[in-house]
């Protein structure tokens, strides 16, 4: 959901000088959609081109200097939307989604409740969901969550959203997971250039591991640029001092590369 850290971002680069367009993808949050958290990133990378097109029917707004921006899973649906649509001026990747072959010794542990779910959808059932994540920060450090993803790490992102009174939503459709399963975005980051590019790595992420995306860096071609957020796991670049520095590095970013409107 928009709402998750996400405003802290949108309101520095406004403070910077810059517009921000937040949405949620489709079938989450306050976006439409009958499948709720049913997560397609195929789809999503053509939404990001939809969004562009609104964002440049704004008279406000330079088509020319707008920039593709996504983290995590979204990191990954933006590197393959700017794979595709040129119209971009540069693109920013957070600790990005770029490849599922860490994912590949769970595919027979995940499968069998695909094609359960599956045979239950077409017997008229409701589509089951699959718990990536932990529910919420009590069942997180219970050590008796039942959740894809166990990465302890998340603990203290839960904690603040909590803090916050924001949603938080652990579970996707299980038939999202053929698709999560099969994503894999390295293969398109070599496609991303010309626009220039900036990848914010964290040296000790276990969720979206680290050498996926510094190979992600290694493979995408000139002009890019890479950050590494030292000591930083998935997801610390969000808040407190990570977030600082991390947000210090992509204005930096985007002064360089579509220039500064700050009066």
């Amino acid at each position: 959901m928009k709402e998750q850290f996400l405003p802290d971002f949108a309101d520095r680069f406004q403070s910077a000088g810059y517009g921000v367009l937040l949405y949620d993808h489709r079938n989450s949050g306050s976006s439409g959609g009958d499948t709720r958290e049913h997560v397609d990133p195929i789809q999503q990378a053509r939404d990001y081109c939809d969004a562009f097109d609104f964002v440049a029917s704004l008279s406000e707004v330079d088509k020319s200097k707008v920039v593709f921006w996504g983290s995590s899973m979204s990191g990954g649906v933006a590197a393959y939307a700017s794979a595709l649509d040129k119209r971009m001026a540069a693109v920013i990747l957070q600790v990005p989604f770029v490849s599922s072959a860490s994912l590949v010794d769970a595919i027979p542990q995940v499968m069998p409740y695909v094609h359960a779910d599956r045979a239950n959808i077409k017997a008229g059932g409701p589509s089951a969901m699959f718990e990536l994540f932990a529910r919420d920060s009590e069942d997180a450090k219970s050590g008796l969550s039942k959740a894809f993803n166990r990465d302890p790490a998340l603990i203290p992102f839960i904690e603040i959203l909590e803090q916050r009174g924001i949603h938080w939503a652990g579970a996707v459709t299980t038939q999202s997971l053929p698709g999560l399963l099969n994503f894999e975005p390295l293969a398109m980051l070599a496609r991303i250039a010309p626009a220039p590019l900036l990848i914010v790595a964290a040296d000790s992420d276990h969720t979206s591991p680290s050498k996926f995306q510094l190979e992600a860096f290694e493979v995408a071609h000139e002009p890019k640029q890479l950050v590494v957020l030292k000591g930083c796991d998935h997801f610390m670049p969000y808040y407190n001092q990570t977030f600082e520095q991390n947000i210090a590095a992509q204005i930096k970013f985007l002064g360089q590369t579509v220039g500064s409107n700050q009066q």
